[in-house]
């Protein structure tokens, strides 16, 4: 019974994108793939490149393109759009904040299910059930979840503004991304409490010539939670 009961489980669980995984991850990247150094007008040395988004997801590349920005915070819930902004500069040198969210996620998703349904099976029910009917349904689901992720990033409209900030606040929510992202331990995670947030956040920020990058699946930590309450 245990066995059934925990394969329904997952599948539930994967249904509904609640991540499985509840560890956090934090990374330090090179800034660019490919470099050059270039000299400006007055002769000074500058480094240029093509910039590094390999480890960063499709829904977040959807959203904010093949660039990173001076900062970025991200969030995906489990139960709508991702969203989130980055700060960049424009041609004038001015700093423009962008927000950018997935603005028909409901939509994509009942499409997606239409065109490659799942089969739910409700608990009170599934204990009568045959273990191979259990089978032949979670094959099945494990199938359609994959067509079905698919199917919703073609679907995917991502909705953007954006706003120029002062040099001052982009650089004050630099400062505190990379001092947050720096400080940030392992210990200040509560494992037992991971499972009720319900959204993956990630922060990023370019240090020099790095990128970093905190990711936390289910944000419980006080100092995670009180920055994303900030941003968002």
């Amino acid at each position: 019974m245990k066995k059934v009961y925990f394969a329904f489980l997952s599948c539930l669980i994967t249904s509904y994108g609640i991540a499985q995984n509840t560890e956090f991850l934090k990374r330090v990247e090179n800034k660019y793939i490919v470099s050059t150094i270039k000299k400006d007008s007055t002769g000074k040395e500058k480094i240029e490149g093509r910039d590094n988004v390999r480890s960063k997801g499709v829904v977040e590349k959807l959203l904010f393109g093949n660039t990173n920005g001076n900062v970025e915070f991200y969030v995906c819930p489990s139960f709508e759009g991702a969203y989130g902004f980055r700060t960049v500069r424009d041609s004038s040198d001015t700093f423009l904040l962008e927000i950018k969210r997935i603005a028909n996620w409901k939509e994509a998703a009942e499409e997606a299910e239409k065109k490659y349904p799942t089969v739910g099976i409700p608990l009170t029910l599934i204990s009568s059930l045959p273990q191979n009917i259990v089978n032949l349904t979670t094959d099945h689901n494990n199938a359609m979840w994959p067509l079905q992720e698919e199917e919703r990033l073609k679907l995917y409209k991502v909705k953007s503004s954006s706003i120029p900030i002062s040099n001052r606040l982009a650089e004050k929510l630099h400062a505190k991304f990379v001092s947050f992202i720096d400080d940030f331990k392992a210990k200040e995670l509560e494992p037992d409490l991971l499972m009720g947030d319900g959204e993956t956040t990630v922060f990023r920020c370019i240090v020099d010539q790095e990128i970093w990058t905190l990711s936390i699946p289910f944000k419980t930590e006080e100092k995670a939670r009180e920055l994303s309450d900030l941003c968002k």
